[in-house]
């Protein structure tokens, strides 16, 4: 998918906080890395699944069902507006057919700010095919940790971008069900 230039700028946040995990990255010209990237030529996405794919230990395949070898996705997202102003949350998107985590890497252009998330599959698979994860945030870009989002997708946060891209996902858990509902 091409870059919008309205966009670039949020494609570059996500671009230079990954890229040190870029394989390969040492052997490049920056001065023609940084011209395609203002260009809009590279794509930022597919460059993300590189990087989660050099330090999880897995390769890049992107499927439909999956972006890496070990089942799965791939996902940037930036904070955004919505509802008139009302509501300012990140919006994990065409997640209908995953079958496996979404590792999910949402940048806060408010207090320019990162989050990373792995969001098992038993958690999102009950979303329709037409609708999408939406991560809360405050108005003024703080977490909305506590919320009342069926799935309080918080409880899926990791801590650094290096935890959220070798960690296992929550395939397994006997109290997924605990958890998944907000009291």
């Amino acid at each position: 998918m091409a870059t919008k230039m309205e966009n670039l700028a949020l494609e570059l946040a996500h671009w230079h906080n990954f890229y040190q995990q870029l394989p390969g990255r040492t052997k490049w010209d920056p001065a023609t890395v940084a011209e395609l990237l203002k260009l809009g030529i590279i794509e930022v996405s597919t460059a993300y699944e590189h990087a989660l794919a050099e330090l999880g230990g897995c390769e890049v395949i992107s499927e439909d069902w999956a972006d890496l070898s070990n089942g799965d996705d791939a996902k940037l997202s930036s904070v955004r507006t919505s509802s008139n102003g009302k509501n300012y949350s990140a919006p994990i998107t065409n997640i209908s057919g995953k079958t496996g985590a979404l590792r999910v890497q949402v940048y806060e252009r408010k207090q320019d700010q990162f989050y990373y998330f792995i969001i098992p599959n038993w958690a999102f698979q009950h979303i329709p095919k037409s609708s999408n994860i939406e991560i809360p945030f405050e108005l003024d870009g703080t977490p909305r940790r506590r919320n009342l989002c069926a799935v309080n997708w918080w409880q899926f946060e990791s801590d650094t971008f290096e935890s959220m891209a070798c960690d296992p996902a929550m395939v397994d858990r006997a109290d997924k069900f605990a958890i998944l509902y907000e009291d």
